[in-house]
């Protein structure tokens, strides 16, 4: 009973400092981008600023610059996704996509209005973008 006591004591202490240092491992990476590029909310504080520049009838473009040391190596992954309720066509027709692979400095967005019989117009979408670790 003597060394059963100590014995659970350290258990215990182990289950804390693993569940403790798990914990403090953000592992996803979450921000909401209006169709104008500015930030609207972000979690954790992971985006440093966002490049955005558009081209009527053609694309949107956002280059979404990460903090140094917010990544250690490149995104496991990231995905967007568009959220514009701005006009019938951008809820119908725009779309998000990543436009080229993640790096550890930044992610790149394109906004797109495909489908639309026409000239496109304004491209530029609000967006959900997750990345992970």
């Amino acid at each position: 009973m003597k060394t059963l006591i100590p014995l659970l004591s350290a258990l215990v202490l182990l289950v804390g400092a693993i569940a403790v240092n798990a914990a403090d491992k953000t592992s996803l990476y979450s921000a909401y981008i209006n169709k104008d590029g500015t930030l609207a909310t972000q979690s954790p504080y992971w985006i440093d600023r966002i490049e955005y520049s558009s081209q009527p009838d053609y694309a949107a473009s956002y280059k979404v610059k990460l903090r140094p040391g917010s990544f250690q190596k490149v995104p496991k992954f990231c995905v967007v996704s568009a959220d514009d309720k701005s006009s019938y066509e951008h809820t119908l027709y725009g779309m998000a996509k990543l436009s080229g692979k993640p790096t550890r400095e930044e992610v790149n967005v394109i906004g797109l209005m495909l489908g639309l019989d026409g000239p496109s117009g304004d491209s530029s979408t609000s967006f959900y973008l997750v990345c992970g670790k």
